[in-house]
């Protein structure tokens, strides 16, 4: 059994679905990505895995255990942590104030795990005092990826962490969820930057109109013709 395992799910807002019928997977230590045109459901399906929707149909699966419909505080008590695309981060708050906070569910000492965030994001121990408010974009992106991991999860939802920044930035991001994924930690990305998010991954599925249209290695997908033209400028 798959870590994360989408069963025939429907989801959406009140009386509009968006999702019809979405089935994936992602095993343990894998990234996956999730690709499409804008209003394809992508960000749809990642909230509706963090419990911030309840599907109308079909089952999710975290760990061996069905999670359908729980509540987030919940799942990440359970080893599941997300990073939406908007207001991931405290602005008012310093680095480590947003760190702290990630910890909320924790009940454990967790300063072992701030030290460690720290290793793995050297840049945040420089400003660990600065309040978010007064980052840059792409630094903004590491607290809200770090209060994230400082759950220790098995698995890490993003939704376009790459969004807004400069080509420099975007190549940090990447890096760094590349050593994420490295570390053991499975990642479930949503990402206009196809190209990019397809070498970081180890499969795809391509979203359209609410369903997965496509889905396979990412190496494939790379190679596939109609996902060129679609989603990387009609180059391979």
């Amino acid at each position: 059994m798959a870590l994360l395992e989408v069963e025939h799910v429907n989801s959406g807002y009140g009386e509009m679905s968006i999702l019809y019928d979405i089935s994936i997977r992602v095993e343990a230590g894998e990234a996956v990505s999730l690709i499409g045109p804008n209003g394809a459901g992508k960000s749809t399906l990642l909230r509706t895995i963090f419990g911030l929707l309840v599907p109308t149909a079909g089952r999710v699966r975290f760990d061996h255990t069905d999670i359908t419909g729980m509540r987030p505080p919940l799942l990440a008590r359970r080893g599941l942590s997300y990073v939406p695309q908007v207001d991931n981060v405290f602005p008012s708050l310093t680095v480590q104030e947003n760190l702290e906070m990630g910890a909320f569910v924790r009940h454990d000492d967790f300063s072992q795990r701030l030290e460690e965030m720290y290793g793995f994001f050297p840049n945040l121990r420089l400003k660990h005092k600065q309040r978010v408010s007064n980052l840059s974009g792409g630094e903004r992106q590491m607290v809200a990826m770090a209060r994230a991991l400082m759950l220790d999860p098995q698995l890490l939802l993003l939704d376009e962490p790459s969004a807004g920044l400069a080509p420099r930035l975007v190549s940090t991001v990447f890096e760094k969820l590349a050593e994420i994924n490295q570390s053991g930690v499975a990642l479930l990305i949503v990402e206009q930057n196809t190209r990019e998010a397809l070498r970081l991954s180890h499969r795809g599925y391509v979203m359209a109109s609410g369903q997965v249209r496509l889905e396979g290695p990412s190496n494939q997908l790379l190679e596939n013709a109609e996902v060129g033209r679609l989603y990387l400028g009609g180059r391979r």
